[in-house]
C-alpha cells in the first residue's frame, strides 16, 4: 500500500484522496480533576470522560487496518465513558488521506453509528488535512481542535475537494 502523498496536500475522506503527508509536532494541554479545575476557577475547554487504547485487531499490517478491530475500539470508548453514540454530533477521525485506511474508519463508523440511506447527521473532521500527520502530536492535535470547537460551539472544517462517494 502506498501511504506517502504523491501531492503536497492531505485530503482525507476525499474522492482523490492519495496519501498522507508526514510531519512532527508537539501540543500540550493541562488536565485537571473537574472538582479542582472548578475549586481554582479554571477554564473548562472541554472533560474526559474515559481514555481507552486499542491496536484495532488483526490485521493485515499499519497501513491495512481491519474494520471489525476498529469498530470494537470505538463501541469500547463510548461504553466505557458511558456516552449515547446517539447524542454525538462531531467526530474528530483519524483520517490519514490513505484511501484504504480511511474507507476502513469510515465503514466502523457506519457500524456503530448507523449507516445506509438513512445515515445520522454526523459532522465528521480530521485535523490531518490541515497540518498532516504530525506523528507523536497527532492525537494531541485533534484534542486541541475538538476541545476549541465545543468550548466555541463550532464546527470546524476540514479541507477536501470532493467528498468521496463510498
Amino acid at each position: 500500500i502506498d501511504a506517502l502523498s504523491r501531492t503536497a496536500t492531505i485530503r482525507p475522506f476525499d474522492r482523490a484522496a492519495n496519501g498522507t503527508l508526514l510531519g512532527e509536532g508537539q501540543g500540550i494541554v493541562v488536565l485537571k480533576r473537574l472538582e479542582d479545575a472548578v475549586r481554582d476557577d479554571s477554564r473548562i475547554y472541554a472533560i474526559v470522560k474515559a481514555v481507552g487504547a486499542s491496536s484495532d485487531g488483526r490485521a493485515m499490517g499499519l497501513m491495512a487496518p481491519r474494520l471489525e478491530g476498529e469498530a470494537l475500539a470505538i463501541r469500547r470508548a463510548y461504553e466505557a465513558a458511558n456516552i449515547d453514540t446517539g447524542s454525538i454530533g462531531l467526530i474528530e477521525a483519524h483520517g490519514t488521506g490513505i484511501p484504504l485506511g480511511d474507507q476502513t474508519e469510515i465503514d466502523a463508523l457506519r457500524s456503530v453509528f448507523g449507516g445506509g440511506g438513512a445515515a445520522p447527521r454526523i459532522a465528521l473532521g480530521s485535523i490531518k488535512s490541515m497540518i498532516g500527520h504530525c506523528i507523536p502530536a497527532a492525537g494531541v492535535a485533534s484534542v486541541i481542535k475538538t476541545s476549541l470547537a465545543l468550548y466555541h460551539k463550532v464546527l470546524p472544517p476540514t479541507l477536501l475537494d470532493e467528498v468521496n462517494p463510498d
